[in-house]
């Protein structure tokens, strides 16, 4: 007798099953899709024990037809698509014909629904191991689907849950992605008889964001509409610094379905590259309408992923979205208001970054305030110290240069605290956006070495670095061979100025080698200005005299992005007085108390 044997329909049923539901949130997910494709504008999920012991989702949609739900739990019922010419252009939230009786196989379901059409709804409920029943009832136009007992016959698959707070969590998340993209649905989610989630229909995407994520992150929102031919990008992002320690609040979408991809989230991150610190990840919930047949969504059993063509051109269209957005692209850059600059009452939000020493904590936090009165007062303050010594122009201004810290931060008073600026980091963004300005527009200047720098390396690395010779070259780097394992460089960018030396030159080759050319083009390209810069600028624990000081400062008020290195690591702090006045006592309840002690007042 032969090994191979075809399956009962019962185990091919459990296989099923495990394809599609791998955990309570992955149910939560299928039936708010089927809610949605019944065009319903409220949905209510409510789970105990984190989904495993229940789950409802509950919908004011069309409705199930009685006829239809006596097939609605068999394995490849659909109402979705009638002809394989169907398959090709899936308007819906999708099609595998699977999720209803793969749910039902490893689950006891109930099901209470009812169409606009006909007079009475129906009940039906479903047992594992048994046939289902049907009966008459009465309810508001919409459906209830109530799942209980998740994975009661397969004790393998209900042992390797998480806890029920992992699983709450899980859910939690698959609600947060589609309310994220669809704010013109209401969304409800009662865990334990507790609800964690209220958001109501018909919001923008700044309350929305503000109920799901928190105020902060929503007044750092940015909306995102950029269309190229038949593609659309649509939706939002945050402006920096507001970010999150990984790519949990990554959204993305095809024609509003939420999706996992690799390759869109280094499209957004891109875009961010020099304005985020390593380590950190944008916020963003990005919407891509194109071409239905240009989308295979249904190539996952879960549809996490969905395959589209001319992918490369997708995430294209994504970052130049989010570079408009951020005010990098085509659109002009908002300029921040003189008000927000220091603190001083505004009536609309601001949209930049600086850190600031806050009292409550004492540690650097963000707020979403711009710096820009430093570019305001700074020109005009500094460009009138030209006419005599920087001291007295300091001292008669709104600013001073009170001098370096550790030989590593500028320090500036102003009227209502002190000013920090990292002299490597503010330097660094200088010449990023210098070289990479030049780049751009073939003007990189170059300075010609007397003598050309010959560096040994070993084989493995100098093939690499002559490989990306011509790269380097854009931005004033000639490289030749010069015999064996030696190459030669003969020229170098203008901006890495009189520091230049072979120990320094091969410090930034071995950063570049680490770095590879694994990338595109232009993104290894700007990685190599960014590198140049890095290793170009000012250094920690560098002395700097106030003539020196002076020109970072005027120098870093003329760049786009003046809030940090091209690394994403800010450039500077600013420490209220009225902070250090608290914490030292002169303000607050006990400086009062002193106050009535010294007048005899109780």
């Amino acid at each position: 007798m032969g090994k191979v044997r075809a399956l009962t329909k019962d185990l091919v049923s459990l296989i099923s099953a495990g394809e599609v539901i791998e955990n309570p949130a992955s149910i939560a997910k299928e039936l708010i899709e089927n809610s949605l494709d019944a065009e319903a504008d409220m949905i209510e999920v409510v789970i105990e024990e984190g989904g495993i012991r229940k789950i409802a989702v509950s919908d004011n949609g069309s409705g199930i037809l009685k006829d239809d739900c006596k097939i609605c739990l068999q394995r490849y019922s659909t109402s979705k698509i009638r002809t394989k010419e169907d398959l090709e252009e899936i308007a819906t939230y999708g099609f595998r014909g699977e999720a209803l009786a793969s749910i039902a196989s490893v689950a006891d379901i109930r099901i209470t629904t009812q169409t606009a059409e006909e007079k009475t709804g129906t009940f039906v409920v479903s047992k594992v191991g048994t046939k289902p029943t049907y009966h008459e009832v009465s309810r508001p136009r919409g459906t209830t689907v109530e799942v209980g007992e998740l994975f009661k016959n397969v004790a393998a698959r209900r042992k390797h849950l998480a806890d029920a707070k992992t699983e709450s969590q899980r859910i939690q998340e698959a609600i947060m992605k589609h309310a994220a993209i669809r704010p013109d649905v209401g969304f409800r989610l009662v865990r334990d008889g507790k609800a964690i989630i209220e958001c109501p229909p018909a919001q923008n995407a700044s309350n929305r964001i503000a109920m799901l994520w928190g105020h902060e992150i929503a007044k750092a929102l940015v909306d995102v509409d950029y269309s190229m031919n038949e593609l659309r990008i649509s939706g939002f992002v945050a402006r920096s610094p507001v970010s999150r320690g990984n790519r949990s609040r990554e959204y993305f979408s095809v024609v509003k379905r939420p999706i996992s991809d690799e390759k869109l989230s280094h499209a957004v991150e891109s875009a961010f590259s020099t304005t985020l610190m390593k380590g950190q990840f944008p916020i963003c919930a990005l919407d891509i309408t194109m071409n239905l047949s240009r989308v295979d969504v249904n190539v996952h059993p879960t549809k996490r992923e969905v395959k589209i063509l001319d992918m490369d051109q997708v995430c294209a269209a994504v970052r130049k979205a989010t570079l408009i957005a951020l005010g990098k692209g085509d659109s002009k850059e908002e300029s921040p208001t003189l008000e927000a600059a220091f603190g001083e009452p505004v009536e609309s939000s601001s949209d930049s970054g600086v850190a600031v020493i806050s009292h409550d904590t004492m540690k650097p936090v963000n707020q979403l305030a711009p710096i820009s009165m430093v570019e305001q007062r700074l020109l005009g303050t500094l460009n009138e110290g030209m006419r005599e010594s920087a001291d007295v122009a300091f001292l008669g201004g709104v600013f001073r240069i009170i001098g370096q810290i550790h030989n590593l931060y500028i320090l500036l008073e102003f009227d209502d605290g002190l000013l920090i600026v990292d002299q490597h980091a503010a330097h660094e963004r200088i010449l990023y956006e210098r070289l990479r300005k030049d780049v751009n527009d073939g003007t990189v200047a170059v300075q010609e070495l007397l003598q050309p720098f010959v560096l040994n390396l070993n084989q493995k690395d100098a093939e690499q670095i002559l490989q990306i010779a011509n790269i380097m070259n854009e931005i004033g780097y000639t490289i030749s061979s010069f015999g064996g394992n030696d190459i030669a460089v003969s020229t170098l960018p203008e901006i890495f100025g009189r520091i230049a030396s072979e120990k320094e030159l091969m410090s930034l080759l071995d950063r570049i080698i680490d770095l590879g050319k694994h990338q595109a083009r232009e993104t290894f390209l700007d990685d190599l200005v960014k590198l140049t810069a890095c290793h170009s600028a000012v250094r920690a624990g560098q002395p700097l005299d106030v003539e020196q000081m002076r020109n970072i400062l005027l120098d870093l008020t003329k760049t786009k992005n003046k809030y940090n290195c091209c690394h994403g690591r800010p450039s500077m702090l600013k420490i209220m007085k009225e902070d250090i006045d608290r914490s030292v006592g002169r303000m607050g309840p006990e400086a009062i108390k002193r106050f009535r002690a010294r007048q005899g007042l109780k």
